[in-house]
């Protein structure tokens, strides 16, 4: 983020403690003996960064470092215990399920509960409720209690007020895992039209991949501390090497091991499905290769819907299912494929630049912007390379070898 721009969300030394107690009845014991019964858990330590105007800033980290703790601090969901924080504009957050909602209030009266808290006047309430409802798609359950919503009505319902009251920032933790494939997609499109439309968003998720594709910047938390910010894509690699190097030190080698079916349907219920994945070259039941040998795939799907666009893409794993690779047409710049009910498509890779190693693949189909997965394919054991010597490495790397000195004039016989 520039220096000359003025910042719509400032941290400094954001702190937050909780006091925990042993029992119910030891919150009162202290209040009346003044002894102390509680222990202090400081889920966020002094967390300082800035978000610019139109900026996509992601939250990554293990389950407890602290992240929901900090997305609910800057909603306002929670205060702080230390540290300021400043946001300039209005900010929507989409948290944990129900949050923000009164459960025995309809669908309807918390839009309009949530909308005033939000700073919309009863006149633009009034004018975006028509438009919240039909988004949520909640028929009748909208005049509904929403203690009796599904977890995937709840979440349709908060993604609908959220983003339909124009939020100069936009507040997201993990809500895109929750509900059905058609309302994911349908919520990740309107997040993309959020941030192409100059918003600011706030994203926690475990998909490194939708981090990668939404925000510009990342932070990395850690037991409630800043351990990296920055550039997403050197965050997100430093973070994985991180959780590398604590897979390998608390013997994941140990751990039981997963099945090695190979290609199956994924029995996948939707707009569109994968037919088949099909190598064309080597031979084998785990096809086996050469180093730098050819790798053709042929990938079949359908759809129901010629008018759908997709992009096709494969993922390439080691054993210990670290990612290696990622083929498709969204990496190699081709636009989507539309237009039919039927599709085969043809990645080729000229070269494969693996030396040697056995490798796992997965097929993913995806949305017109290689966001929402329709239907994903999981291959183990999917080929194999094993080369005429032997290699300390897994790559290759193409080269050139020249002895320079036999043909220089100056060389003595």
């Amino acid at each position: 983020m520039s220096e000359t721009r003025t910042p719509v969300v400032a941290v400094r030394s954001l702190t937050k403690e909780y006091r925990l107690y042993p029992g119910p009845g030891s919150r009162v014991l202290e209040w009346i003996t003044r002894r102390r019964r509680h222990r202090v858990f400081r889920a966020l330590s002094g967390v300082t960064f800035e978000q610019g105007h139109g900026e996509g800033i992601a939250v990554i980290g293990e389950n407890g470092a602290g992240k929901s703790t900090l997305l609910k601090v800057l909603a306002g969901v929670t205060q702080p215990s230390a540290g300021t924080i400043d946001v300039r504009g209005r900010i929507s957050a989409i948290l944990e399920l129900g949050a923000g909602f009164h459960p025995d209030f309809s669908g309807r009266q918390n839009i309009r509960l949530n909308a005033a808290l939000l700073g919309l006047d009863p006149d633009e309430i009034r004018a975006r409720e028509p438009e919240i409802v039909a988004w949520s798609e909640l028929g009748d359950f909208i005049d509904r209690p929403v203690r009796e919503y599904s977890s995937g009505m709840a979440i349709r319902l908060a993604f609908s007020i959220a983003t339909q009251v124009d939020p100069e920032v936009l507040i997201v933790d993990e809500a895109l895992s929750v509900g059905d494939g058609y309302f994911q997609k349908k919520s990740m499109d309107r997040m993309v039209d959020f941030v192409e439309g100059g918003g600011s968003l706030l994203f926690c998720s475990h998909s490194l991949y939708l981090v990668s594709e939404f925000c510009e910047r990342s932070l990395w938390l850690r037991n409630g501390e800043v351990a990296a910010l920055g550039p997403t894509r050197e965050v997100v690699r430093e973070y994985e090497r991180f959780l590398v190097a604590k897979q390998k030190a608390h013997g994941a080698a140990a751990a039981p091991a997963r099945p090695l079916p190979q290609a199956e349907p994924s029995g996948a219920v939707g707009p569109a499905r994968l037919v088949a994945v099909t190598q064309l070259d080597g031979s084998g039941e785990t096809p086996v290769y050469e180093p730098w040998a050819r790798f053709r795939l042929e990938i079949e799907f359908e759809s129901a819907d010629p008018d759908r666009a997709f992009h096709v893409g494969v993922l390439f794993h080691a054993e210990d299912d670290t990612v290696l690779s990622a083929l498709g047409s969204r990496v190699c710049g081709h636009a989507p494929v539309s237009g039919r009910h039927r599709y085969r498509v043809l990645i080729d890779v000229p070269n494969l630049p693996y030396q040697k190693g056995v490798f796992h693949m997965t097929a993913l189909l995806l949305d017109e912007h290689a966001l929402h997965v329709y239907d994903r394919r999981e291959i183990r054991r999917a080929f194999a390379v094993v080369g005429q010597h032997w290699d300390p490495g897994p790559f290759g790397i193409g080269q050139r070898f020249v002895d320079l000195s036999a043909a220089d004039p100056a060389d003595p016989e």
